[in-house]
């Protein structure tokens, strides 16, 4: 992500959260960054990413503060189109990065994608911003101040959708992109295990805040997707169900990813292994009561 950043001309605070990947080492490299090390583990109902943004927002001199997630990759035209937005909207803005892909198991997000993008953006939304997209934020610190930051939403899993509807409650406009291309990111690079782990984190939690409206659209959007298969017998009328599923998911998906016709083709594949990913997720949630993520 630095390589991306280092061009421009803005305050770049990189918050070290108890890393383990050579952080501080790298950072070596890029005199001009100011680092900010948290060597102890969260205390006191703090979650680890929203005590290293309040942080990072401690340490801040700018009016405006532009959250990052450490994966997020700037275009050389990123930062001037979201600042163009903010100016013109005003609030908080926040941006969906296009997926980068680059293993197998990894195009499995899909459904999460289609979800993301239902539930949040404002070019497919329909009624009130329910959260905001957390890789990318941009707001001002007046209007950070005044909801209370990432303070105020310290115990949160899902801190992006609890911290755009703080913003909503306080009624700061909140507008959600996609970012076409100009901003990525790899989510989960490692394995399969960090992709199951990431999904059953964020989707049970995330359901429960955007609105029982959208939540019922969404679950028949999805309920669609199933018959269209489940109840598959070479009919005619599932075929044309199958072939209109499979055409809406390539249009949205293409603008959201490295996703390919093929992805929609095979999406009856990735729609199982979400829902075993959500049954899973639900009972972290509500019969264990936690969830892991990056030990």
């Amino acid at each position: 992500m630095l390589d991306s950043l280092k061009t421009l001309n803005c305050e770049i605070i990189v918050v070290n959260d108890n890393s383990t990947d050579n952080t501080q080492t790298l950072l070596k490299n890029y005199p001009d960054v100011i680092s900010v090390t948290l060597a102890e583990e969260p205390t006191d109902g703090w979650t680890g990413k929203t005590r290293a943004c309040w942080n990072g927002y401690l340490n801040a001199k700018g009016n405006l503060l532009l959250f990052l997630d450490a994966d997020v990759e700037f275009g050389k035209e990123a930062l001037q189109s979201i600042t163009a937005e903010y100016i013109k909207q005003g609030g908080l803005i926040s941006v969906w990065p296009y997926q980068r892909l680059k293993k197998w198991y990894e195009h499995l997000i899909m459904p999460f994608h289609l979800i993301a993008i239902a539930s949040m953006s404002n070019e497919f939304l329909w009624g009130k911003t329910n959260g905001a997209y957390g890789p990318v934020m941009l707001t001002s610190k007046q209007d950070y101040e005044k909801v209370g930051g990432h303070r105020a939403v310290k115990d949160c899993i899902t801190e992006d959708l609890a911290i755009g509807r703080l913003y909503s409650k306080k009624k700061i406009p909140v507008t959600n992109y996609l970012s076409d291309g100009i901003i990525k990111f790899q989510m989960y690079p490692e394995n399969l295990k960090q992709l199951f782990e990431g999904i059953t984190k964020n989707v049970s939690a995330g359901a429960l805040q955007i609105g029982i409206l959208k939540l019922l659209a969404i679950f028949l959007w999805f309920t669609g997707g199933y018959t269209s298969f489940l109840k598959f017998n070479y009919k005619i009328e599932n075929l044309i169900l199958y072939a209109l599923y499979v055409i809406q998911f390539y249009v949205i998906t293409r603008r959201t990813g490295d996703f390919s016709i093929l992805d929609s083709l095979l999406y009856p594949f990735y729609f199982i292994f979400f829902l075993f990913c959500f049954i899973f997720s639900v009972i972290k949630k509500f019969l264990f009561k936690n969830v892991v993520w990056k030990g």
